[in-house]
Parts: structure tokens; sequence; C-alpha cells
């Protein structure tokens, strides 16, 4: 399930809220209460962000967003430019300009699929540099086999055709159970959730974590399982019974196998 076009992304710089008990972190809405994205940190050191779930995740999994649709590889070039397109309020757009938050890219998206994602520029003119993406129309809704990019951030170097684009997801949005094909953890699921819904992921402190079939060392490194979605491994020795996956704490106390154990989160 892509990004929902419920979700609010934000580009603003946040200090540290001190609302107490007004956030629930077991809550789960069909709406969004809060920017996708959006953490505090509690007194005990715990932290957690706001995320939008693109399919069913129960408690204490291991979550991470869907690659395939929240992601593009590095295939994708800026669009042969058409005269500057106007945007409402008589402003030009002047896509792929220097100064323009307007990027016109050949690649193929639903309206606001790439919300709250990352773009860089991987090779080819103006290389190096990454931009935060507000939001995108659909393919050919503005100019036909391209996509335009809103983004937050203004264009550095000006981008053309031979500009080589790879874009990863916001990586607290379409979340599902982690596995070995979106490993890339960002949280842990705090309360069950429906596909379409809002709620918290604990990224740091102590959580209980689903534990796959191997019952792990109290202090060993854990990562995502290779064998259950959603689940940790722990590392038994010094090679690791999983060293190709990514690290996401240590264990803290070991559960049962396939129950849950306590893990002290390291992912931010």
């Amino acid at each position: 399930m892509a990004v929902s076009a419920n979700s609010y992304f934000s580009d603003s710089i946040c200090g540290q809220t001190n609302v107490g008990a007004d956030f629930d972190v077991f809550d789960a809405s069909t709406t969004p209460k809060y920017a996708v994205g959006l953490g505090f940190v509690r007194a005990d050191g715990c932290q957690f962000r706001y995320g939008h779930f693109g399919e069913i995740v129960g408690r204490g999994a291991l979550v991470s967003t869907d690659v395939s649709e929240s992601g593009a590889t590095a295939i994708h070039k800026a669009g042969a430019l058409t005269a500057a397109l106007i945007k409402s309020g008589n402003s030009p757009m002047n896509n792929n300009a220097v100064g323009s938050r307007y990027a016109q890219l050949v690649v193929t998206a639903t309206a606001d699929q790439f919300a709250g994602a990352y773009l860089t520029v991987s090779s080819g003119t103006g290389f190096g540099f990454t931009y935060h993406v507000r939001g995108n129309d659909a393919t050919s809704a503005t100019v036909a086999s391209n996509t335009i990019m809103e983004l937050y951030e203004p264009i550095q170097v000006a981008l053309d055709s031979n500009s080589q684009i790879t874009i990863a997801g916001c990586p607290y949005a379409n979340l599902e159970s982690s596995t070995t094909g979106d490993c890339v953890a960002v949280g842990v699921s705090v309360q069950n959730q429906s596909a379409g819904a809002y709620g918290w992921v604990q990224t740091h402190g102590i959580a209980g974590v689903l534990q796959d079939i191997a019952i792990g060392t109290i202090g060993k490194p854990c990562t995502v399982s290779s064998n259950t979605g959603g689940a940790i491994a722990v590392y038994n020795n010094v090679q690791g019974s999983n060293p190709n996956y990514p690290l996401v704490g240590y264990l803290v106390e070991a559960g049962s196998s396939t129950q849950y154990s306590l893990v002290y989160l390291q992912l931010e």
C-alpha cells in the first residue's frame, strides 16, 4: 500500500516537546494526528516516532518502509524540459532550474507516492545533493511520461538528462513487518495496526520485540531476522548468527522461542 494521501509530512525544525501524557504511544487511528516522522524522547530515554502503516502489523514487531513502493533505483533521469510550467497563483515552476523547488523526472508514480521521501542525485549533473520531497503528481498528469516532484529545498545545481536520480521513501511511512526484502528496520510497533492506520513506533530504549526461533544470550547484538517477519535474531558468537542484516540493538532479557524478548533498541 503506497503512502496515504491523508499523510502529513513536515520539514519544520522541532525542539523538544513538553506535553507529557498528551502523547498516547498506544494510539491507533485512521487519520493522522501528527506529521509522519514526528518524534519525542520520554523521561526514561525511550524515543518514539509517528508512523503510517501500509499493512497489518502486530505489536512488538520490527517495521520497515516498503522499498518497492516508496523508493526508486538510480535509473531515472531528469526529463526533457517543456516550457516553464505555471503553478496556481501564476508562479512559474521552472522545473530543474537552480532555485526552483520542482524536479521534472522520467519516473512512474502515483500522486504523492514519494511524499516525505529523499531524492539524491547519485551521478551526473548536480551529483551529491540530496533533497526532501514534499509531494509529487502522477506520471503524465502535467507532462507526458514525466512526474513533477515538489521539494522542500531549492535545487542547488540545475538538473538535466545526465542527472541520475535515486529515491528513498520516508522511513516512517508505508510501514510493514521487516523482512529480508525490506530489512532496514526503523522502529518497533507498540500497538496492533491495520493497513492505512497511523500510530507510534519505538526507536530507542528498552522494548519487547518478537523473537525468532533461536534464543539469544543477554548482551549480544540483535539483527533483523531472516526467518520470521518483524522478528529479531540474536548474535551468539563472534561471526554472528545473522551477519548480513542490520543491527537494531542488543538483548536485555531473553524470552521464549517465537515469543517476545526485551531489547535495548538503538535505531536512532
